[in-house]
């Protein structure tokens, strides 16, 4: 063994300086006092029908296993099964490449991250749209066989590979420099220091990006439909669009084994990120504020630091220029399609002749897309209030430490699977039981059903934040549990304004809720603009008006928080 080989933070141990956790005699009842609301709403709407969908698998139908025989001797669906693993399988490499974009980036101006954020604030419908006009304008053959999976890939890079990024940058800022300096000291190299002391840090980080676009692919339904035209849509099927297209064929037991095989993939998946959201850096509290001491030729030696080719140094800014640019042609496509006259549109190129406010005019001339904005705006309001009234009771329940050890990780796991669950799995019970109650379509069930998808997500994301917060900074209030709380969430204000900007956004864009508990009643407007993607050819010159319209509030307000947007989804505390 080397002289270098032994471990390098034995003389930095771990302080268990995070979380508010009592260290008296556990109050169970006051923790589940606390998970009770979210807990009524989650098996209300997600953990019941989720029963209800596995007992119907192994009881309709040909019963037993007989289901699950007839869904994998399907041809169909197993080339559906197939294309959801694809997908499964790329979220991971979309977390690797943001991971490789935020390094380099890290020093960077903040408009350029902001810039490779902004796409997350596009619904996956608009998103789909951008692409399939550009993949029209360049080579329609790119929207043929074998081709529309590179359009549909680097759609859904476009869309999430920025929040990736920011979210690694965001938490590249939090690694502990003195650890750093330990292991230089000790002789470590860069690819040592990265092993040992870059990439435990950014675990938690990576994970919760892992379960946020993990959340995306599993619910791949939109930009399937967008992208691919219908001659090419058998090829690129997933599980969620084969559900939606032909569960009714299927019958009720084949396609109930098909929503939990759906289920089960993607439960796998999140249970395996879940580890990093536990590997967590102690906070570190800051010394108190003193006169900077001399620094020694020893101390500048073993501050961290990356030397740069003086060549790449050169490069940077117009590297970051080039990027900015790239990032920005869907949006581009987009609104110089709706410039265009409906007839211009539809017969030429979205850079071509034929400009003028005609698409615009035939967007909200049939009067649909108007009140449908107005009524969405209220609901997205609403539904972000109501989930941070659920979420931050829970997840300060599940910090605070009151519950046996087990039983608080067994609920994170529940909780983790539970956020990535597709909303195709519980529609049939889901929506039976809303029909049965006259419910479907209503406005407040609706909305509950926005929440209780979003909950386990936002309890994930606030749980983190608020088990970071130092106990020395709360221990002292916990006898009136009511300060503690409010001490806790006055650090923890970039967490909760992210849960509330991503439900905000997640509500506005969402289609697949609306369309499956919703329909036209439901009052969105992706709805409208779903409605007219099915007429892509004729129709592009509104489609494209309605979409830049639909994504003018997510747009304004992600890029006007993006700042805390990713502290909050990094760290969530402020320092």
């Amino acid at each position: 063994m080397s002289e270098h080989s032994e471990p390098l933070f034995e003389i930095a141990p771990r302080v268990a300086a995070e979380a508010p956790v009592r260290r008296h005699a556990p109050t169970h009842w006051r923790a589940l006092l606390l998970l009770t609301p979210a807990a009524v709403l989650t098996t209300a709407v997600l953990i019941g029908p989720l029963v209800a969908t596995v007992v119907v698998s192994f009881t309709a139908g040909r019963g037993a296993l007989g289901n699950y025989r007839a869904v994998f001797h399907d041809p169909a669906i197993r080339h559906a099964i197939g294309n959801s693993l694809r997908w499964l399988a790329f979220a991971p490499l979309v977390c690797l490449a943001g991971l490789a974009v935020a390094w380099p980036t890290r020093r960077q101006r903040r408009p350029l991250i902001g810039l490779l954020a902004a796409p997350v604030a596009v619904s996956a419908l608009v998103t789909g749209t951008a692409f399939r006009l550009l993949a029209t304008g360049v080579n329609p053959a790119l929207l043929g066989s074998g081709w529309i999976w590179v359009v549909l890939g680097l759609a859904f890079v476009w869309q999430w590979l920025g929040l990736t990024a920011v979210v690694f940058r965001a938490s590249m800022t939090g690694i502990p420099r003195d650890l750093l300096r330990v292991a230089r000291a000790f002789g470590a190299g860069r690819l040592r220091q990265a092993g040992a002391v870059i990439l435990p840090a950014l675990f938690p980080a990576g994970a919760l990006v892992l379960i946020l676009v993990l959340v995306t692919a599993a619910r791949v339904f939109e930009l399937v439909l967008a992208v691919a035209p219908g001659s090419v849509q058998d090829q690129v099927d997933v599980v969620g669009v084969h559900l939606w297209r032909f569960g009714p064929v299927l019958g009720t037991g084949e396609s109930a084994a098909l929503a939990v095989l759906l289920f089960l993939l993607v439960a796998v998946v999140a249970l395996a990120g879940l580890r990093g959201l536990r590997r967590e850096w102690p906070a570190v509290r800051d010394p108190a504020p003193q006169s900077p001491a001399p620094r020694s030729p020893a101390d500048l030696v073993a501050e961290p630091r990356v030397a740069w080719p003086a060549w790449s140094r050169r490069l940077t800014r117009p590297a970051a220029v080039l990027v900015g640019i790239v990032w920005l042609v869907p949006l581009a496509a987009l609104v110089l399609t709706s410039l265009h006259t409906p007839r211009a549109a539809a017969g030429g190129s979205w850079w071509g002749s034929g400009w003028g406010w005609g698409s615009y005019q035939a967007a909200f001339a049939d009067g649909q897309l108007l009140p449908t904005l107005g009524d969405t705006a209220v609901r997205v309001l609403f539904a972000a209030a109501l989930l941070l009234v659920l979420a931050v009771p829970a997840a300060y329940a599940l910090a605070r430490g009151d519950l046996p050890s087990l039983a608080t990780r067994g609920l994170i796991a529940l909780t983790a699977v539970l956020a990535v669950l597709p909303p195709q799995v519980v529609a049939p019970p889901l929506g039976y039981i809303l029909d049965h109650l006259q419910l479907l379509g209503a406005a407040t069930p609706l909305l509950l059903v926005h929440v209780a998808f979003s909950l386990p997500l936002a309890t994930l994301l606030l749980r983190k934040a608020f088990a970071a917060v130092p106990r020395d900074a709360v221990r002292q209030l916990e006898p009136t549990p009511g300060a503690a709380l409010l001490a806790v969430l006055a650090r923890c204000w970039p967490a909760l304004l992210a849960v509330a900007v991503l439900e905000v956004v997640l509500v506005w864009n969402d289609l697949v809720i609306g369309l499956l508990f919703g329909g036209t009643e439901a009052g969105a407007p992706t709805l409208v603009l779903f409605e007219q993607t099915r007429q892509f050819a004729t129709s592009v010159g509104p489609l494209a008006a309605d979409a830049v319209v639909i994504t003018i509030l997510p747009l304004v307000l992600v890029l006007a928080t993006g700042k805390w947007l990713a502290r909050g989804l990094a760290e969530g505390v402020r320092p």
